[in-house]
């Protein structure tokens, strides 16, 4: 029988309960459990099937005492038996601590599980999940930042391996007051809930929370929870009991004399709220109040005793010490351990024991053992990894004893086993997700906030700093200290400083970049000293640059703007800085300061870093002032270079893809790429995953190769960016580009469904993170360019509509060239004339630049066919600089294509003439799609069944359709076939 509503305490032994004991005796909650109770038996028996999943999320939402917690509780009493119930609940002051709820959801989950297990359930990722779970110390100081993508997604994928563990007793996961949730774990269950788009899970999820705040501009907390109710199976909204259940509960409680008068104020007092009724109900029976009508006008100020004010007087009447316990304990939440507590009261553990009685007494607070004897947990059942899983809830933790890693900074992550029996994880951040049956927490949100705001805004900030302290001492880390130190006054307290910076660090290690975000900006209003101001301006634009370009620019900026960066720091934020500019659609300005820090530095590698940085934002520039000064100052600085180090090799790179785009001989290009890549592949720290150089300068030397007909070296590349972006957990617009650029070379060699499915995929990758990225024009441009290629012209359309492709056009190139593939998709639609404005643009632009690749940007081709049917002088003049153009290049691709153009405005022999050897050409290239479409034109103008056999051959094999015509046919199809 469960206490009241939202009350663990079991010194209340009454709670809203119904004498015919329908639905586990809760008044007025029919609806709510048998939605539960049909969603955990749909779940089970999808699980029992061995068929299709049927999980799911369920929300149940409702004001502060409405009975969200004995709700749940329920639930996990009737979900037990056949499934795996893992519970989690949120906390007022611990809204700021990452993965609070993940980890209490899942450390006892994978308790469970021995050290080998765990890492095949974290699928390659231990080390990048680990630290987040609290199973693990988080990596060093030097270590890369997790992505926070990576860690969602692959906290995601833990769990469903773990629900596949679990399929004889699927997981049932109960978050209640979610609206206290931390937003890392939101963020993880909303990756979770996302994984089949048919919303059928392998686990059910089940929420309680507050009433969202209204209007459609939600962020944070409330927006997540938003979302997940938008996918819930069902969102049901808890309201007040009835007259008639407050009469039936109060007769239930104090007899079944309690009278029509006495009940009607009963409930007139409370609102019909179950937490307040039921402690309205046991301060009756305290005072063994007669429940009639004489009484009635008593109720009014008993309740008062329940809430606020009332309620903190009636903990004060208890005595000093009890009051300070009560705040101790709101000031440590889930770190209220008697030994703790004793430390930040002041008290020994005799009199933490006396006091906390007296409060357990006033059902002012409660304990885990107490809980658990409310839910049937601690009648005798085994726990622990040894337990039968049948007679065992998930959520209840094993008995041996956490260990914190600060407190022993020697000890292992996988202990060595006392006996023979499996090694199991310890974890090294348990919070509140192990807590011994001794942890002190209050019965009821309510009285949490209760106590907690009736302490004076300075008694609560000393309070959290002798917190910090007391944790500090115990052997917590940094990160577990920050929340307290978030709290006091800022007092120029160099050790505060000191303090925070470090559990920034062990906040990004863990894939909370928001958190150190916290951490860093408290951090300058301490404030560091004048010789520190600047680094922690600094690295506060560090930890901001994945998620805020817009902060990291002013953090950095203002970072450069005053001294005390030493030489290093100073050439990374300015290359960072770049970065974020360049992220923020301002290359020209991000190319500009890169260049003002470059000529202040001295020569050598630092000053080549910012040079490399500077000629490609340059470079990526939709407009530029003066593209051919540009390319003639690169090509004059790396005249000479051998790739001797890595700031050559980056410079080789930029250079070489410079090359490629101005139609310089495709040979020079891959000897460019060549000397910028160790074997074959990018020197050690010029990587995918390298923080200093970032990705881009190998995926520049892998597009080079891919449009120099070299598609094989380009692909050895990118299959590695995939492999080292999945492995370092890099799950977000970096793997999306990886996806992207291997549908590139798909798309090179004319394997049109193996680079739809790539680029598809990359677009899936990149619309989790947001809207209008690069990686959307880019991977949004060569699917349209894949599709057309297929005969797939509704769907290019679809696709260019659904991600706005077309103008305005961003500020940084696309590749390949937009405008040329949105000019080759308006005449695949027959809308002629605005195909040529659209290519006649697309030349203005790249003409100026310098840029005549025909491959990358092929204007020319689509132009020239467009214009032979009205103007056809015109376009056999625009046909002969392409190919002068292509010839110049060398590649078999480009003179094939260049040699179909000519071939429109040939006359029919020399059309005949030029077909084959385009014929010869693409036959060489690895471009089988293009090689089709000359077999294609030979067929036509030859009347050549081979030819067209051919054609029809190829075109299966690429996957393309030869069924469209072209929106213009070549005059050579017009004559007689041989």
């Amino acid at each position: 029988m469960s206490s009241d509503p939202e009350q663990p305490s079991p010194v209340t032994p009454f709670a809203p309960m119904v004498p015919d004991g329908s639905h586990g005796g809760l008044l007025e909650r029919d609806p709510e459990l048998a939605a539960a109770a049909h969603a955990v038996d749909e779940l089970v028996a999808g699980a029992t099937a061995g068929g299709p999943v049927r999980g799911g999320i369920l929300v149940y939402r409702g004001e502060a005492g409405i009975g969200k917690t004995t709700l749940l509780r329920e639930i996990q009493r009737t979900a037990r038996d056949r499934c795996t119930v893992l519970t989690a609940r949120g906390g007022e002051t611990l809204t700021s601590v990452p993965f609070h709820v993940t980890r209490q959801l899942l450390q006892p989950a994978l308790d469970r599980f021995d050290e080998e297990d765990v890492r095949l359930l974290c699928g390659g990722h231990f080390d990048l999940l680990a630290p987040a779970l609290g199973l693990a110390p988080p990596p060093s100081a030097s270590a890369a930042p997790a992505d926070p993508q990576g860690v969602r997604d692959g906290l995601a994928k833990l769990l469903e391996r773990l629900a596949d563990r679990l399929r004889d007793r699927p997981p049932v996961l109960l978050v209640d007051d979610a609206h206290w949730a931390d937003a890392e774990s939101l963020a993880w269950l909303d990756a979770f809930t996302r994984i089949r788009r048919d919303r059928r899970l392998p686990a059910l999820v089940v929420l309680a929370h507050r009433p969202l705040s209204e209007g459609p501009q939600r962020t944070g907390v409330p927006a997540v929870l938003a979302a997940l109710a938008d996918r819930a199976v069902v969102t049901l909204g808890l309201h007040a009991l009835t007259l008639d259940a407050t009469a039936a509960l109060a007769r239930e409680t104090l007899g079944g004399h309690a009278d029509e008068p006495f009940c009607r104020e009963l409930w007139s007092v409370t609102s019909g709220n179950p937490y307040e009724t039921v402690e309205l109900l046991a301060k009756a029976r305290d005072r063994m109040l007669e429940p009639v009508a004489g009484s009635a006008s008593l109720l009014r100020g008993l309740g008062a005793e329940a809430r606020g004010g009332g309620l903190v007087a009636r903990l004060e009447e208890l005595g000093v010490g009890p009051t300070q316990l009560a705040r101790a304990i709101a000031v440590l939440g889930a770190d209220s351990t008697p030994g703790l507590l004793a430390s930040l009261a002041g008290m020994n553990p005799t009199e933490v024991a006396e006091h906390a009685e007296l409060l357990r007494q006033a059902r002012i607070v409660t304990t885990r053992a107490d809980r658990e004897a409310q839910t049937g947990r601690a009648q005798g059942k085994p726990t622990g990894p040894d337990a039968d899983p049948g007679t065992e809830d998930a959520s209840t933790p094993t008995t041996r004893e956490p260990t914190h890693p600060e407190s022993a900074p020697c000890e292992p992550a996988f202990p060595e086993p006392a006996h023979p029996e499996p090694t199991h994880l310890k974890p090294v951040h348990p919070g509140a997700a192990n807590p011994s049956p001794a942890h002190l927490e209050f019965a009821h949100p309510l009285i949490a906030s209760a106590v907690y705001g009736s302490m004076s805004p300075a008694a609560r900030t000393a309070l959290h700093g002798q917190a910090a302290w007391v944790l500090t001492a115990a052997g917590h880390g940094p990160a577990a200290v920050s929340r307290h130190l978030l709290e006091v006054h800022p007092d120029e307290d160099q050790d505060v400083v000191a303090q925070l910076r470090a559990a920034a660090v062990e906040h990004l290690a863990v894939g909370a970049p928001d958190a150190a975000r916290r951490c860093l900006e408290r951090a300058l209003t301490e404030p560091p000293g004048p010789d520190a101001y600047a680094t922690v301006l600094y690295e506060l634009g560090c930890a901001s640059l994945l998620t805020a370009p817009a902060a990291t620019v002013r953090h950095l900026s203002s970072a450069l703007g005053l001294p005390g960066l030493g030489d290093d720091l100073r050439i990374d934020a300015t290359y960072r800085l770049a970065q974020a500019l360049a992220h923020n659609n301002q290359l020209r300005e991000a190319a500009r300061v890169l260049a003002a820090e470059a000529a202040r530095t001295p020569p050598g590698t630092d000053r080549r870093r910012l040079q490399a940085a500077n000629f490609m934002y340059e470079g990526f520039q939709a407009v530029e002032e003066d593209g051919p000064a540009r390319s003639r100052r690169l090509a004059d600085l790396t005249a000479h270079f051998t790739g001797a180090d890595n700031s050559e090799r980056a410079l080789l790179t930029v250079r070489g893809f410079d090359a490629m785009m101005r139609g310089e001989p495709a040979d020079e290009v891959v000897r460019l790429c060549d000397l910028a890549l160790v074997d074959g592949i990018p020197a050690r720290g010029l990587g995918w995953t390298d923080p200093t150089w970032g990705f881009e300068i190998p995926s520049l030397t892998g597009i080079a190769y891919a449009f120099s007909d070299r598609p094989d070296q380009a692909g050895i590349l990118f299959t590695e960016a995939v492999r080292a972006f999945e492995i370092s957990g890099w799950s977000g617009a970096h793997l999306a580009f990886a996806h992207t650029l291997l549908g590139l070379v798909h798309r090179r060699r004319g394997n049109l469904p193996r680079a739809q499915h790539y680029l598809e995929e990359g677009l899936r990758l990149a619309d989790r993170v947001g809207n209008g990225l690069p990686v959307h024009w880019d991977t949004a441009c060569l699917l349209v360019d894949t599709l057309v290629a297929r005969g797939r012209t509704a769907e290019a359309r679809s696709v260019a509509d659904h991600y706005s492709f077309g103008p305005p056009w961003p500020g940084a190139i696309v590749l390949p060239d937009g405008p040329s593939v949105l000019g080759r998709l308006l005449l695949a639609e027959g809308r002629v004339e605005e195909a040529v404005d659209t290519l006649e643009a697309a030349a203005e632009a790249l003409v100026g630049r310098g840029r005549h690749h025909v491959v990358w940007a092929p204007w020319p081709l689509d132009l020239a066919r467009a214009l032979a049917p009205t103007d056809p002088d015109r376009a056999a003049g625009i046909a002969a600089e392409a190919r002068a153009h292509a010839e110049r290049i060398g590649t078999p691709t480009a003179l094939g294509e260049a040699l179909r153009c000519t071939a429109l405005v040939a006359d029919p022999p020399e059309a005949r003439r030029l077909l084959t050897e385009a014929v010869a050409h693409l036959a060489a290239s690895p471009s089988r799609y293009e090689e089709a479409r000359a077999h294609l034109d030979l067929a036509r103008a030859t009347g050549s069944t081979a030819a067209l056999a051919k054609a029809t051959e190829l075109a299966a094999a690429c996957g393309a359709s030869l069924h469209t015509p072209d929106a213009v046919t070549a005059r050579a199809s017009f004559h007689p076939p041989e």
